[in-house]
């Protein structure tokens, strides 16, 4: 964890400029390179060879599930269910967002690929797990 937050340089500097350009209401949009476009294209012709539900199975419940729920609560998009006191993930719908992983107290949602710091996990410290709970169970009425 000490790791990544070395590599997040100038976070409360990258914050500050942000809060600024929102302030002045800056509308600019960056401007895209050759090299962008090429990177993009590659990414792209890479996503193609892969089957088209690859991202599905990029998460594990391993046996240190304790079935408290919170996995279930913070997924957005439904794809993981407490069944008989585990979490089980349902391929399909997931949107690979991890939010699920990251908010696993026991840290037993894991990725099926290596990590390089398995047991680092990451949250907004100004979002309340409680707020992203709530953000989930919002319905969008019709239009």
């Amino acid at each position: 964890m000490e790791e990544q937050k070395r590599l997040d340089k100038d976070v409360e500097g990258q914050l500050a400029g942000i809060a600024a350009d929102v302030n002045s209401r800056r509308r600019w949009i960056s401007p895209v390179t050759d090299q962008d476009r090429a990177a993009h294209q590659e990414f792209l012709n890479r996503m193609s060879q892969m089957p088209p539900d690859a991202w599905q199975h990029l998460l594990r419940v391993t046996e240190k599930c304790v079935g408290c729920g919170i996995c279930e609560k913070v997924c957005p998009s439904g794809s993981i269910h407490v069944v008989n006191g585990r979490a089980v993930h349902t391929p399909g719908n997931c949107q690979t967002c991890l939010a699920c992983a990251h908010a696993c107290p026991s840290k037993a949602v894991q990725l099926t690929v290596p990590e390089k710091n398995s047991q680092a996990r990451y949250r907004n410290e100004h979002i309340s797990l409680q707020e992203i709970i709530q953000a989930n169970s919002q319905t969008v009425s019709p239009s």
